[in-house]
C-alpha cells in the first residue's frame, strides 16, 4: 500500500475500533434495561462480538500503523457517555432495537469503506468480511424487532 493510502487506512481502522468500543458499551447498557426480555441473548452476543472485533481490529491496526507517527488506540469516554445517555432515554425494546440497528448500519458503512484498501491483503479482507457478515446478522435481527412494534400499532389502528 502506498504511504498516503496506508495513512488513510490506519485512520479508518482507528475509527472502526472506536465504533466497536461504542458498540460494546451500547450492548452492555441495553442488557441492563429491564424491558429487554427476548432480546437478552442477542444483546449478549452483540456485546461479546464487539469485544472480539475490537481485539481483531486492534491487531490489524498494530500491523499497519507506523510506530513513529500513529498513536495507540484510545477509548473516548466522552463519546461513550453521550451514547449511554441517548440509550437511557429509550424504554421499549423496539426503541432500543431501532437505536442499535442505526448504530449497526453506520458501522456496516464504515466496514464497507475499507474495501478499497484491502485488495492486496487477503487476511485482513477475510476478517473484515467475517465482521461484516456477523454485524449484518445483528442488523437483520434488530430490524425485525423494530418492526414488531410497528405491526402491533398497525393492527391496533386497523381493528
Amino acid at each position: 500500500m502506498e504511504d498516503s493510502k496506508l495513512s488513510e487506512f490506519v485512520l479508518k481502522i482507528s475509527a472502526l475500533w472506536n465504533d466497536q468500543k461504542r458498540r460494546e458499551v451500547l450492548y452492555l447498557e441495553a442488557l441492563k434495561k429491564d424491558s429487554m426480555g427476548p432480546l437478552r441473548k442477542m444483546l449478549t452476543q452483540g456485546h461479546f462480538s464487539a469485544l472480539l472485533f475490537q481485539k481483531e481490529i486492534h491487531w490489524i491496526y498494530d500491523y499497519f500503523k507506523c510506530f513513529l507517527t500513529d498513536k495507540d488506540l484510545v477509548n473516548s469516554a466522552e463519546s461513550n457517555s453521550d451514547t449511554i445517555a441517548d440509550l437511557h432515554a429509550l424504554e421499549e425494546k423496539e426503541q432500543v432495537a431501532g437505536y442499535l440497528k442505526r448504530t449497526e448500519g453506520r458501522i456496516l458503512q464504515s466496514y464497507r469503506s475499507l474495501y478499497k484498501y484491502l485488495e492486496r491483503d487477503p487476511e485482513t479482507r477475510r476478517v473484515v468480511d467475517e465482521h461484516l457478515e456477523r454485524i449484518s446478522e445483528f442488523y437483520e435481527i434488530l430490524s425485525r424487532q423494530e418492526i414488531v412494534k410497528r405491526n402491533e400499532l398497525n393492527r391496533t389502528f386497523v381493528a
